[in-house]
């Protein structure tokens, strides 16, 4: 199976705003340097994968509040 790779970029921002979202704040320039870090090596699958989980995480949490 070939991996699609993605610009880096989209994946970042994509990811930093559920961060965002679910805590209901900015990210430092600390935490965002580190998601950049973290989501500069995912591939297309992996990036889908984490942000569904990620809103899953959310929402579950979302609905508890």
């Amino acid at each position: 199976m070939r991996h699609e790779t993605i610009n880096p970029k989209y994946g970042t921002d994509e990811i930093k705003e559920i961060f965002v979202d679910g805590l209901q704040r900015d990210l430092s320039t600390e935490e965002e340097t580190l998601l950049s870090g973290w989501t500069r090596t995912f591939d297309k699958t992996e990036r889908a994968t984490i942000i569904n989980m990620m809103k899953e995480l959310l929402n579950k949490h979302k609905r508890h509040d």
